[in-house]
């Protein structure tokens, strides 16, 4: 009897046979052999079972190559063979000098992933219509759920659902049923169910926070919460997630397609454009399923014929990509078109959205406005003045809060900081200082000594003193550090803003462990002297980060809270506080 609980495809991978005797080449092979397994294991429906382990395995399927160099040429050839039947899936061949050999590994391996995950899906969706439905796996009702997921109906969506869930029910901690669930939910939320916004929005924010809780891998989880986040203007919050599954999963041209989309309002033209031509060139066949993100790239950049030229041979499936096309041709001055194309957009809009009542150009236009989350201005503006005759100003989104935003709240859920202040609330990623200052405000007027806030002690181990030239060179790597790490905020740069305060972190430890009062140089012995100075530089930096989101509960942290050898939170009146420390369980 089939075994209906195994959630993945086995996929055996060999090591690629090395066809010549070239210098060289066998290291090459190894390391080529290497990053394919590390790729591929990205891919969560799939088990990898590679190397030694191969031996006596049943496996789904095999990857297995091989390398020659011929002729100056090299010549690297792959193929995935349907272990059940010995039926070849897959087979490409790659080739280029010798000098380029690195280049061609990246270009292939970026091919080989991308195509091999595709390649797979669609050789498993003809055997899964051969197959009993009652004998399917928790994986292979995931992948049947996915491809009702593409046909974009309320239809499609309630039969993707109904297998996601009973994915669910052979295996409850799926991650990827969990994910897929969110997205049946995301999609009626962003492109059909208008009447329902809240609704679906919510069914697609905590079911992809269920598939991240059960691993913190799930590429899909990520981008769905991003895009949430993008639509609410928790722009920060959405960067850090859409970043988050360009990681978790670089070469699957879908999720590509989509975090290039979401850079297009976060206003990342450059990145999104990298991203929508790496995925040309790892799907370059089903070009016209990914135009339409080259449309919006374009005009955003303001190369409206390029736009109009990837629109007409885009397969679109916004519901508000027509209005687009006709704001190219708006800025084209070619106003017979322009009309043509908003009275497409009306007819969709009547369509899919409103279904009763007449579609009048104010009511599509103001849902267009709605449901455009563009960070800074967008070039769609002058268009849309031009329907409405007016100037526009942009609604103001608020997310869905489980606390009630009267309370003042000051924890970490999963990985983002939610904070409350008189009614208005933020979020924010996380940094050392938030959990410090946690502890102070669920604590108000009880001292905390500064090494209790560190953790418990420092190691004591001495730093080596420096001279005056090496303080100054210090001195002047801060200086540079604090310039690097402005500019990277100011550009949402989330991972190279991380990278460059923990630098940051260690110079100032360093510095304030290794100089005295006035700047003086001594030796570093003064352990709690570092802690003080950690803590409170930390503490402060986090106050600083707050002022740029809330002004009014950084003016009240200020005044409230004191550092130094012992730290605490002082109001000037009481003031009630909902923290990690003190929520309820």
């Amino acid at each position: 009897m089939e075994d209906t609980r195994r959630s993945e495809i086995s996929l055996a991978i060999f090591p690629f046979e090395n066809l010549t005797d070239h210098n060289g080449m066998e290291v090459f092979c190894k390391s080529f052999y290497i990053d394919l397994v590390t790729e591929l294991s990205r891919f969560q429906q799939f088990r990898i079972i590679a190397n030694e382990a191969i031996r006596n395995q049943d496996t789904d399927y095999s990857i297995k190559g091989s390398f020659r160099y011929q002729n100056d040429i090299l010549k690297i050839n792959a193929q995935l063979t349907c272990n059940q039947n010995n039926h070849i899936a897959w087979a490409e061949r790659f080739e280029g000098n010798k000098e380029a050999i690195f280049s061609i590994q990246e270009d292939m391996l970026k091919q080989i992933v991308s195509t091999l995950q595709l390649q797979l899906n669609r050789d498993l969706l003809v055997r899964l219509r051969k197959k009993s439905p009652v004998n399917l796996t928790a994986y292979e009702h995931w992948l049947y759920g996915m491809e009702e997921l593409k046909k974009g109906t309320l239809e499609a969506d309630e039969k993707a659902r109904a297998h996601f869930q009973q994915a669910i029910e052979i295996d409850p901690s799926y991650s990827l049923a969990y994910s897929g669930m969110s997205l049946t939910y995301f999609n009626e939320w962003s492109c059909q169910l208008w009447e329902r916004w809240d609704v679906c929005q919510q069914g697609a924010f905590e079911w992809a926070k269920k598939a991240i809780e059960l691993n913190d891998q799930d590429n899909v989880a990520a981008l769905v919460l991003g895009r949430i986040y993008l639509y609410e203007a928790e722009y920060e919050i959405a960067e850090h997630f859409l970043r988050l599954a360009l990681r978790l999963n670089p070469n699957d041209t879908e999720n590509l397609i989509q975090i290039a989309s979401c850079f297009v309002f976060l206003g990342n033209l450059k990145e999104a454009e990298e991203l929508y031509r790496r995925v040309l060139e790892l799907n370059p066949t089903n070009s016209h399923c990914y135009n339409q993100v080259g449309a919006l790239i374009a005009f955003e950049k303001g190369e409206f014929e390029k736009s109009i030229a990837l629109g007409l041979v885009a397969n679109v499936t916004w519901v508000d990509f027509t209005a687009m096309m006709a704001a190219a041709y708006y800025e084209l001055q070619d106003f017979d078109n322009m009309h043509g194309w908003w009275q497409k957009f009306l007819q969709e809009f009547q369509r899919k959205i409103l279904k009763e009542g007449n579609a009048d150009s104010a009511k599509g236009l103001q849902w267009i406005i709605n449901v455009s989350p563009f960070k800074n201005k967008t070039r769609l503006l002058p268009f849309w003045e031009f329907i409405a005759g007016k100037k526009i100003i942009a609604p103001e989104r608020k997310f869905l809060k489980t606390t009630p935003p009267e309370n003042n709240f000051f924890f970490k859920e999963d990985e983002i900081w939610q904070i409350s202040y008189d009614g208005k609330v933020v979020l924010m990623t996380e940094i050392k200082g938030f959990f410090d200052l946690a502890k102070l405000l669920a604590h108000p007027e009880q001292q905390f000594h500064c090494t209790e806030l560190m953790g418990g002690g420092l190691e004591t181990k001495a730093e080596l003193v420096f001279d005056e030239k090496a303080k100054r060179s210090y001195q002047k790597k801060i200086l540079e550090l604090k310039e690097e790490i402005q500019w990277s905020e100011n550009n949402n740069d989330l991972q190279r803003t991380a990278n460059l305060h923990k630098e940051y972190d260690d110079i100032v430890d360093h510095l304030t462990s290794s100089l005295g009062l006035k700047g003086k140089i001594r030796k570093s012995n003064d352990t709690l002297d570092k802690t003080r100075s950690a803590v409170t530089w930390r503490i402060r930096n986090a106050i600083q980060k707050i002022e740029k989101v809330h002004p009014m509960l950084s003016k009240h942290l200020n005044a409230s809270v004191k550092t130094g050898i012992l730290c605490s939170y002082v109001p000037e009146k009481p003031i009630r506080w909902l923290t990690s420390d003190n929520l309820p369980s």
